[in-house]
């Protein structure tokens, strides 16, 4: 939820995030664009506008949240990539299981916050009280590094010194680690994530 402190913080100057996307097969670019544009709205107060340098194709690596996220995670940021995010559809399995167990609608990686993945299209019953739009905002707190809370009173300033750690130099909006310090270069979110897949 957001409070009152959300206008009483101090931003800093516009910047771009620039998000690139996979999509599987039954997730248009028109549903990617509405997507993105809902977190734009969202993020519209911060002055960080979510832009995408590319949207591909991609196949989902399995059923379980599991192996949608270790496929994502295992890719790495390519220029002018600052974050990464798969935009994934639901099936007949899906509705299924969300009817007898938890779902997972979305998820970021903790070592960087920097790839992730969403539920783009609602099957399931669950998504009447999280609604696509809804998660894909969700998850985008995440790729700043904000924790799940109550409310987003922490969340702000975390977006305010994330933004104060930019590195023009480095051409990249940073991650953040998992103590929540910032990795201010695309090598440094790569090397952090690799290391910590290794150390699995």
């Amino acid at each position: 939820m957001h409070t009152q402190e959300r206008f009483a913080v101090n931003y800093g100057p516009p910047v771009q995030m620039r998000v690139c996307v996979l999509r599987t097969a039954d997730v248009s670019e028109q549903r990617v664009e509405k997507l993105i544009a809902a977190v734009n709205t969202e993020f519209e107060p911060y002055g960080i506008d979510v832009v995408v340098p590319w949207v591909r194709p991609w196949t989902r690596s399995g059923f379980a949240h599991r192996s949608l996220f270790d496929d994502v995670i295992a890719h790495e940021l390519e220029a002018p990539c600052d974050r990464l995010v798969a935009f994934v559809d639901r099936n007949a399995g899906d509705f299924l299981w969300g009817l007898l167990m938890p779902e997972v609608l979305g998820s970021v990686d903790d070592p960087t916050h920097t790839r992730g993945f969403v539920v783009a299209t609602q099957v399931s019953l669950n998504q009447v009280f999280t609604p696509p739009g809804k998660a894909t905002v969700h998850e985008f707190y995440h790729l700043l590094g904000c924790p799940h809370a109550g409310e987003l009173t922490d969340c702000y300033a975390q977006i305010a010194a994330l933004k104060r750690n930019i590195d023009p130099a480095a051409d990249f909006f940073p991650g953040v680690d998992e103590y929540g310090q910032p990795l201010k270069t695309r090598d440094a979110a790569n090397h952090t994530l690799r290391q910590a897949i290794a150390g699995q």
